[in-house]
C-alpha cells in the first residue's frame, strides 16, 4: 500500500467519525461555527471572502436593476420578458465554453468587464439616444453577469 493510499484511508475514517449519526446537534454546530470563523479569522481568505461578497451584491443589483429597468421602454413588458430569457441560453452556453478552455478566474474577469464596459455604454446612451440603444446595451449588460 502506497503512503498516498494510507494517508487518503485515514481522511476517509476520519469524515465518516465526523459524519456519523451518533453526532450531536450541538457538537456539529460547533464544528460549522470554529470553520466559519477560520474564514473570519485569517486574513487572506477574510479579504477573498468580502471582495467576492461585494461582487456578488454588486453583480445583483446591476443584474437586477437593468432588467427591470428595461421594462420601461414599452408597454409590452412581455416581448422584453422573452427576449431576455432567449438570451439567457447562449448566454449559459457560452459561459460552460468558457469555463471549460478559459477556466473560472479568467471567465469571471472578461464577464466583469463586458458587464462594466455594457453598463458605461448604457449611462452614455441613455444621454444620447434613448429608447433602442438603451434596450441593447441593457440586454448586453444583463446578461453578462447573469451566468456568473
Amino acid at each position: 500500500m502506497t503512503k498516498d493510499h494510507s494517508v487518503f484511508q485515514e481522511k476517509s475514517k476520519k469524515c465518516e467519525r465526523r459524519e456519523s449519526v451518533g453526532v450531536s446537534v450541538r457538537t456539529r454546530l460547533e464544528q460549522v461555527l470554529r470553520e466559519t470563523f477560520v474564514l473570519v479569522l485569517t486574513p487572506g481568505l477574510r479579504l477573498k471572502a468580502f471582495i467576492i461578497f461585494y461582487l456578488w451584491i454588486t453583480i445583483s443589483a446591476i443584474y437586477y436593476g437593468v432588467s427591470l429597468n428595461s421594462y420601461n421602454l414599452s408597454a409590452n413588458i412581455y416581448l422584453y420578458t422573452f427576449l431576455g430569457g432567449l438570451l439567457e441560453i447562449p448566454a449559459y452556453l457560452l459561459l460552460w465554453l468558457a469555463n471549460a478552455t478559459l477556466g473560472r478566474k479568467k471567465t469571471f474577469a472578461i464577464l466583469f468587464l463586458i458587464c462594466g464596459i455594457s453598463i458605461s455604454l448604457l449611462t452614455i446612451l441613455m444621454l444620447l439616444f434613448q429608447k433602442a440603444c438603451v434596450l441593447l446595451a441593457a440586454m448586453t449588460g444583463s446578461e453578462a453577469p447573469g451566468p456568473v
